[in-house]
C-alpha cells in the first residue's frame, strides 16, 4: 500500500519531453491509498459520449470533488516559459491577493 498521509502537499505531473506539465499544488486533506483512489476514479467514470475517456487532468479535480485534496491556500502558478525561452509572463496588476 502506498498511503499518501494528510497535510502532505502534492503535485501531479505527466507528459513526456516537451509535452512535461506538473500541477499547481494541493493540500491532502486526509490519508489515501493511492491504489485504492486510481480504482475508485476507474470505477466511477462514466463517459458522456463515445469519445469521452479517463482523463490525467480529471483526476485531480475527482480527488478534490470526493473531499481528499484542495488548493493550498495563498499559492501562484507563474507562467515563465517554453521550449527553452525564458518568457516570464507579468501580470498587469497585483492579481494574486492573500486571503
Amino acid at each position: 500500500m502506498a498511503i499518501i498521509k494528510a497535510g502532505t502537499i502534492l503535485a501531479f505531473c505527466g507528459g513526456e519531453w516537451s509535452d512535461k506539465w506538473t500541477t499547481r499544488p494541493f493540500t491532502v486533506l486526509k490519508d489515501f491509498d493511492q491504489q485504492a483512489v486510481v480504482d475508485a476514479y476507474r470505477v466511477g467514470f462514466v463517459p458522456e459520449n463515445e469519445w469521452d475517456e479517463l482523463d490525467e487532468h480529471g483526476f485531480a479535480g475527482w480527488l478534490t470533488r470526493s473531499g481528499y485534496i484542495e488548493d493550498v491556500p495563498n499559492s501562484y502558478s507563474w507562467y515563465v516559459g517554453a521550449y527553452g525561452e525564458f518568457d516570464p509572463q507579468i501580470a498587469p496588476a497585483l492579481t494574486h491577493k492573500p486571503a
